[in-house]
């Protein structure tokens, strides 16, 4: 696991994990993230060869949720 830290001192976490973190699929994570103008905070290799694992910052996402006042984004979520 890479130990890279966010701004708040936690773990960054991975596309999976955030998305499964806000009961999305991966997809719709990144498509959230995009509209809202949220980019991963680093990247890592894949282990299985291929595209850069991105990293997101648990700050980032928790800011966007804070800013918009709810838990969770709802609108998204079917």
């Amino acid at each position: 696991m890479n130990t890279s830290i966010g701004k708040d001192d936690r773990p960054l976490i991975t596309t999976d994990m955030a998305a499964y973190s806000m009961g999305l699929s991966p997809k719709r994570f990144r498509d959230w993230a995009r509209r809202r103008g949220i980019t991963p905070a680093s990247s890592r290799p894949n282990p299985n060869r291929g595209q850069a694992l991105a990293l997101w910052d648990l700050a980032d996402i928790a800011g966007v949720l804070r800013q918009a006042g709810r838990s969770a984004d709802t609108s998204t979520v079917r």
